[in-house]
């Protein structure tokens, strides 16, 4: 810039020279306030848009005490009871509540002017127990599956007397022709109380029809390993005896057959049959409280033995083979059930041991009892098609193999109380099915009950089980 002489003469205006030199102070202070505005944060939050505030929510316990009475000579000094809550964790607030710390009070000493606390962290959630799983049965194991009636619990006399076996031997051995030895009988000795609870139990045996329908319901070649690893039942690929057919794709039967009883099949064939409609195989107890009812009958209907009222191999002329379920209407046991005594010697829950009378007798009054723990054979009931009248007593005990089966084996199944609605099996009315079951026919003569047991004779034209144990029906 360049200045005149004062005094000397002005040629020109000067404005535009305190232009600048206002300007350059006036950019200087401009740039100062705005860094110091960047560096405050007003301009970023003036720019940037407004976050969501976080809303944090705090559980307050109170806790309230009784005031105490001052004028109380053991009076202490009040507490103050302080709600220390956690910092919310960022990672939990998003979905769920925050852990909470209450404070809980540890006494002080007397004359104490502080309290020190410790906090106690509250869980998230309570946890429960999960339901237990519920059996998904197939529907068309529903539609066919037996009815189940019944049969109340209570007390009831378990086994048989000497006495009754002596006259159990003279019916074999007069009567029936048989050869009966009273030694059949020891396993079932004594005879002794026991209590079971009320359950179900199906009036029928198992049929063909159902049971081909669990082997389809199943797969292709479940018969062979698919009951817990053991075979199921045997087919006519692995014997010609054998009345179901598979295909290699399918099971079935021939159309004469779907009513009679199931046979052949092993002890985890019929425990898983059960199992997979939703029920179980009867104890041993429980089989025979169906069958002997309140008054300790020595048959499902009475304690006279009755040709037409069972079938077993007599009379003598009597073709061999079951019939189809519930043939003898008037051989119902008093709650409904047919077919204890005889067509299907039965497959129950319980392991055998010829002891285990006398250590159920000697423990006193038995309840529930559900057999040994272990064995090297399952129990059977009720007698067959295949054997004498006595094996059909309702005291008498039978044993056999689990992993085999047998033509004159069969099973039913049984349930807890409460169940489902028990669904009739196919061609039986479910309206008629223990109703009016007939009582028992007065006792002619004092017969007591007696099971003696003998190997089964040979079928006709079969030679396999005449190999059956003493125990074998």
């Amino acid at each position: 810039m360049s200045y005149r002489p004062i005094g000397g003469r002005r040629h020109r205006s000067a404005a535009w020279q305190w232009v600048v030199i206002g300007f350059i102070p006036g950019l200087f202070c401009g740039l100062s306030i705005m860094i110091g505005v960047v560096f405050e944060g007003t301009l970023l939050d003036f720019v940037l848009p407004t976050p969501v505030p976080r809303v944090e929510t705090t559980v307050v316990h109170v806790v309230m005490t009784a005031t105490e009475d001052p004028n109380s000579p053991s009076a202490t000094p009040k507490t103050e009871f302080v709600v220390v809550t956690a910092t919310p964790d960022p990672a939990l607030s998003a979905g769920g509540l925050s852990a909470v710390s209450v404070s809980s009070p540890i006494p002080a000493a007397a004359g104490a002017d502080t309290v020190a606390l410790q906090s106690t962290p509250l869980p998230t959630a309570i946890p429960t127990n999960p339901p237990p799983p519920v059996v998904q049965v197939p529907e068309i194991l529903q539609v066919l599956r037996s009815l189940a009636v019944s049969v109340p619990g209570g007390t009831f006399t378990m086994g048989t007397l000497p006495a009754e076996v002596i006259v159990a031997v003279e019916e074999c051995t007069v009567r029936d022709g048989g050869a009966c030895l009273a030694t059949y009988a020891e396993d079932s000795y004594p005879a002794h109380p026991v209590t079971v609870d009320a359950f179900l139990m199906e009036t029928t045996e198992v049929t063909l029809e159902q049971y081909v329908a669990f082997l389809n319901v199943r797969g292709p070649g479940s018969h062979l390993n698919g009951c817990a690893g053991f075979p199921c039942i045997q087919t006519r690929n692995e014997s010609a005896d054998a009345p179901i057919v598979f295909d290699s794709a399918n099971y079935s039967i021939p159309g004469i057959l779907p009513q009679y009883p199931a046979y052949g099949m092993t002890w985890y064939g019929a425990r898983e049959y059960c199992e997979t409609i939703g029920r179980r195989l009867p104890t041993e107890a429980e089989w025979e409280r169906a069958a002997r009812g309140d008054d300790a009958r020595i048959y499902p209907w009475g304690n006279t033995w009755d040709n037409a009222l069972a079938k077993t191999n007599r009379p003598l002329d009597t073709p061999p083979g079951p019939l189809p379920i519930a043939s003898y209407p008037l051989g119902a046991s008093v709650y409904g059930v047919y077919d204890l005594a005889g067509n299907m010697a039965e497959w129950v829950s319980d392991w055998y041991s010829e002891r285990y009378y006398a250590a159920l007798a000697g423990q006193g009054a038995a309840v529930n009892p559900a057999g040994p723990v272990t064995g090297l054979q399952k129990v059977l009931r009720g007698g067959s098609w295949n054997s004498v009248p006595f094996f059909s007593r309702a005291v008498h005990r039978q044993s056999w193999d689990p992993s085999e089966g047998q033509r004159w084996i069969g099973f039913r199944c049984a349930a807890d109380i409460p169940n489902e609605d028990a669904v009739a099996s196919s061609g039986l009315n479910p309206a008629t099915l223990g109703i009016n079951v007939p009582a028992a026919p007065p006792q002619v003569t004092d017969i007591a009950n007696a099971q003696p047991t003998q190997p089964p004779p040979p079928e006709a034209n079969q030679s396999a089980d005449t190999t059956a144990s003493n125990s074998a029906g």
